[in-house]
């Protein structure tokens, strides 16, 4: 691990698919602790997904757009596996960006407004849209 990071927030999370915290914050963006070379060295992985807890709307756009075009998907893992669909996937985030940072959530939920997630289903091209409106919070 790069122990001398200079972080955005102290988020850290296991975001990159390790078991252990493989996840620091740095700008706002989530970089792979695993990445660097040596100790202290710079991290070649990461920067492209917003931090849950202090870039919470672009964290919360990011989710929406993936849960909007994504009718499902498989992630595999150690021992196992699991499959999200688009609402599993947007759930997820609104929980995880509620759970550390609810007033920027909250915020961000208002700006988003409308979230039409896909799910399988038997309209076109076997999914359907499952619609939130956060539009009166």
């Amino acid at each position: 691990m790069c122990d001398n990071v200079k972080k955005g927030c102290d988020y850290q999370g296991r975001d990159f698919g390790a078991s252990y915290i493989d996840t620091c914050c740095i700008d706002g963006y989530l970089w792979d602790l695993d990445s660097c070379d040596e100790p202290g060295g710079p991290l070649s992985s990461g920067g492209e997904s917003p931090c849950p807890k202090c870039n919470t709307l672009e964290f919360l756009k990011s989710a929406k757009d993936e849960a909007e075009s994504c009718s499902s998907t498989e992630i595999g893992f150690c021992g196992g596996g699991a499959s999200y669909t688009g609402a599993d996937i947007w759930l997820m985030s609104v929980k995880k960006a509620g759970s550390m940072n609810p007033e920027a959530t909250l915020a961000a939920l208002k700006e988003i407004k409308i979230v039409e997630a896909l799910v399988p289903g038997n309209g076109k091209d076997g999914f359907m849209v499952q619609r939130t409106i956060y539009e009166s919070l």
